[in-house]
């Protein structure tokens, strides 16, 4: 899967831009605070209809306009496009027909955003993990959206009750009912994608330095007591949620854990160990979407992230599980230089300046073929 094409009008200080992309590595390059990562946001936005940095839209649109627009063209001919405005209000549109919901965005267009926040998976809290997983099995079990939804539905429904103090156990037990049925499917859905997921993490990591990395193990956590089927776990708890106030065990406390050496990973490896880690993860991630469904990386100025060698074989990974990656650094040459190695299309990267929120293409041979100093 690759965009062919992005449309962006009034986002951040890019006033309007009309961009034909290639397959393979698309490269941004320019000053900070050129509008580099605005693009990739945009990208973001015509996947989820929101922006990675901020979940207020008022803050994306450029200071002048009103409203924002991004448009954007599949190599499969599916069409895409998010508009919105000052007022809160806007539209979501495939194929020019109105779209019910953003998750509609998501299931056309896989993302994987790599940037600065994306390495706090490790020693962040197990919301940010449990993200990572729900967007694997969610593009792999097309039901699982709709078992999430209905969970979320009960759980709020008895959290509300919970909120009103001493509850009778008869009043619970419909919204528990509902809360156990479609957790259980949940659960499931996420433990079948889970082992598939860490077959192939577990062969990223063979990559990596074996002194660093042997023995490192991802497990995953459901959100109660092992050895307890969810109805009888919700039994347990249900004095003590009552007393709380919301319900504290369930698909929504799920977890991912990373331990290595018996403890967990991220206070044995180095920082930058870290990120190569995620790296591993989040190409993992893709490889279990399977080859009909090849998500696009949105790279945020990777040469500061990671060094030359890990770069080189992060591009190889990404070239192995994706069709497309968008890259945005302040070096052309530099930035570039991980993907050279590579074959084709991967090894041929279109460059685009980005200077003042101006988006131009540049010639093949500024990244490719550097001038000399004697020139």
């Amino acid at each position: 899967m690759s965009l062919n094409r992005l449309y962006l009008s009034a986002f951040r200080n890019i006033a309007s831009a009309d961009l034909a992309l290639a397959p393979g590595v698309n490269l941004f390059c320019g000053a900070n605070g050129s509008g580099k990562t605005s693009l990739l946001e945009a990208v973001h936005m015509l996947a989820s209809g929101r922006s990675f940095r901020s979940r207020e839209s008022r803050s994306v649109i450029h200071y002048e306009a009103d409203g924002l627009a991004v448009f954007g063209r599949l190599d499969s001919g599916v069409t895409l496009g998010v508009e919105r405005t000052r007022d809160g209000k806007g539209r979501i549109r495939i194929n020019q027909s109105p779209a019910e919901s953003s998750s509609q965005l998501a299931a056309c267009l896989p993302l994987q955003v790599i940037n600065s926040e994306s390495f706090a998976a490790l020693d962040g809290g197990p919301g940010v993990r449990r993200q990572l997983l729900d967007w694997t099995v969610f593009h792999v079990e097309h039901q699982f959206a709709q078992h999430w939804k209905t969970f979320q539905i009960a759980l709020r429904q008895r959290n509300a009750l919970l909120r009103r103090g001493k509850i009778s156990a008869e009043l619970l037990r419909p919204w528990e009912q509902q809360l156990i049925r479609s957790g259980i499917l949940v659960d499931e859905l996420r433990q079948s994608v889970f082992s598939r997921l860490r077959v192939l993490f577990a062969a990223a990591l063979e990559d990596l330095p074996p002194e660093h990395f042997s023995g490192l193990e991802i497990r995953y956590r459901s959100g109660w007591k092992q050895g307890l089927d969810l109805s009888q776990a919700l039994e347990e708890s249900r004095e003590g949620d009552c007393a709380q106030g919301f319900t504290r065990i369930g698909p929504h406390r799920a977890d991912l854990r990373f331990v290595l050496q018996g403890q967990p990973a991220h206070l044995v490896l180095s920082r930058g160990q870290q990120k190569m880690l995620v790296c591993a993860l989040r190409t993992a991630m893709a490889r279990t979407l399977g080859e009909r469904q090849k998500p696009i990386f949105l790279v945020d100025d990777l040469p500061s992230e990671l060094d030359e060698t890990n770069q080189q074989l992060f591009a190889r990974w990404v070239s192995s599980c994706s069709e497309q990656v968008l890259v945005t650094g302040i070096d052309p040459e530099v930035t570039a230089r991980a993907w050279l190695g590579l074959e084709a299309p991967w090894n041929t990267p279109k460059l685009f300046h980005v200077e003042h929120g101006s988006v131009s293409v540049a010639p093949p041979q500024s990244v490719d073929e550097p001038e000399s100093p004697d020139k």
